[in-house]
C-alpha cells in the first residue's frame, strides 16, 4: 500500500508544470513612476520610466548604487511599441505591477488620453487603478529629481496624494487612471490633481536627499486639471477641486476662512453631509457641516452667541463659494455637479435652477474658549 501511494504521488509530481510563470527579480525592470509626453518638433509620443534599484533600498551604498532609482526615456509613434523600444537601451524587462504614479504632461492631456487608455486597458499588468496626475513642468525636471522624505519618488508622490485625500476625508482614491475611462461617456468631468514643479533644473545628483531644504526644488500638488470625455479642457484652483469633491458627495471635509465680527476665524468643517433634493427643472443641494475653530483673532470669549455668529458666516461663506461654483460651471460648460448624468438633468443640465441650503454646527473649540490679550 506505501509502495502504491509513493507511485500515486510521483504520478500527480509528473502532471505538475512547476512556477512556470516565475520571473527572476534580476531579470525585471520594476518600475515605479512613468510619464508621457509629445515631442513638439516631431509629434512623437516621449515616455519616461522610472527603474528602482534595488542594491540602493536595501543598505547604504557609495558610488553609483546609492541612486534610488534610474531614469529612462523612448521616443515613438504610439504606446504600444514603447516596451519594444526599451529593449534597445535596458537589459533587463519592464515590469510594471508596483507602478505608483503616471504623470501627464499639459500638452499630450490637452490632446486627448483615450490611446493611451486604450493601450493600458489591453494588459492586465498595465494597470489603471493607479493614481494619475498632470504637470505643467518639464517632465526631464519630474523624472529626474530626488524627493528627500522618502527616497522612491513614485512612492513618495503616491503617499502624498493619499495625504491630501485624507485631509478632505474622500471616501475613494483622489483620481485614478479607471476614472478618467470611466469619465468618458459621462457629463460630470473628471479633475485630477496638478503636479508643479519648483526650482529651475532637476536635483537629479543623490546627495540632494542629505540636504535639509526638502522642497526647493521639488513637488507640489495644487490646482486641478479638468478632463471631459478624456481630454483636458482646462485647470481650476485648489479649493474649487476641493468643492468639486464636496459638492459630489465624495469628500467630508473642507477648510474656510472666515470674517467674524471684523476678525479673522479659520474653522474646519468635518462630517460634511450633501442631499439632493429635486423639483420640477430644480436642485436644492442640502450641506450640513460640524466646525471645529482651528484659530480666532477675535478679542472676544467664545460663547454661545459668539458660536451661533461663526456658524452664520460659515453658513454665508459656502452658500458664495457654491453659487460661484456653479456659475464656473456654466461659464466653462463643464457640468461639474453631473446633472446632465442623472435622469432630471440628463441632457439639460444648464437649464437646472441650482440652490443651496447650508447649515453648520460648531461644536469643536479646543481648550479655551477666552483668547489670551
Amino acid at each position: 500500500m506505501t509502495r502504491l501511494r509513493m507511485l500515486l504521488a510521483v504520478m500527480l509530481l509528473l502532471l505538475c508544470t512547476g512556477c512556470w510563470d516565475m520571473r527572476e527579480i534580476n531579470r525585471l525592470a520594476i518600475v515605479n513612476l512613468t510619464a508621457v509626453d509629445i515631442d513638439p518638433k516631431t509629434g512623437k509620443l516621449v515616455a519616461y520610466y522610472q527603474i528602482i534599484n534595488p542594491t540602493s533600498i536595501s543598505a547604504k551604498q557609495s558610488g553609483p548604487a546609492k541612486a534610488s532609482v534610474y531614469t529612462y526615456s523612448v521616443t515613438e509613434d504610439s504606446p504600444g511599441l514603447f516596451t519594444e523600444k526599451t529593449g534597445t537601451i535596458m537589459s533587463r524587462m519592464l515590469f510594471t505591477p508596483h507602478l505608483q504614479c503616471y504623470v501627464l504632461t499639459e500638452r499630450y492631456a490637452r490632446r486627448g488620453l483615450n490611446d493611451l487608455i486604450n493601450y493600458l486597458e489591453m494588459y492586465t499588468d498595465r494597470r489603471t487603478n493607479v493614481y494619475a496626475v498632470v504637470t505643467d513642468a518639464p517632465l526631464n525636471n519630474v523624472m529626474d529629481t530626488f524627493t528627500p522624505l522618502d527616497r522612491i519618488p513614485g512612492r513618495n508622490l503616491r503617499m502624498l496624494i493619499d495625504w491630501q485625500s485624507r485631509l478632505i476625508g474622500m471616501n475613494r482614491k483622489l483620481t485614478q487612471v479607471k476614472d478618467i475611462a470611466e469619465g468618458i461617456p459621462l457629463s460630470r468631468p473628471t479633475i485630477l490633481p496638478m503636479l508643479h514643479y519648483h526650482g529651475d533644473r532637476p536635483a537629479s545628483q543623490s546627495d540632494r536627499v542629505e540636504r535639509i531644504e526638502g522642497a526647493n526644488p521639488g513637488f507640489e500638488l495644487a490646482d486641478g486639471a479638468v478632463f471631459v470625455h478624456a481630454k483636458m479642457t482646462g485647470k481650476v484652483d485648489r479649493n474649487t477641486m476641493t468643492r468639486y469633491f464636496v459638492l459630489n458627495g465624495e469628500a467630508s471635509r473642507s477648510f474656510e476662512r472666515l470674517t467674524v465680527n471684523g476678525a479673522g476665524v479659520d474653522v474646519e468643517a468635518s462630517h460634511i453631509k450633501v442631499s439632493r433634493h429635486w423639483g420640477p427643472s430644480r436642485l436644492r443641494i442640502a450641506i450640513r457641516a460640524d466646525l471645529r475653530v482651528l484659530f480666532n483673532q477675535q478679542k472676544i470669549p467664545l460663547t454661545s452667541r459668539n458660536a451661533r455668529e461663526i456658524e452664520s458666516a460659515y453658513n454665508r461663506a459656502v452658500q458664495r463659494h457654491a453659487e460661484e461654483f456653479v456659475r464656473l460651471a456654466k461659464d466653462k460648460d463643464w457640468d461639474l455637479l453631473g446633472i446632465g448624468d442623472t435622469r432630471q438633468g440628463r441632457g439639460k443640465w444648464r437649464d437646472v435652477d441650482v440652490t443651496f441650503d447650508v447649515q453648520a454646527k460648531a461644536i469643536w473649540f479646543g481648550n479655551t474658549r477666552t483668547p489670551y490679550q
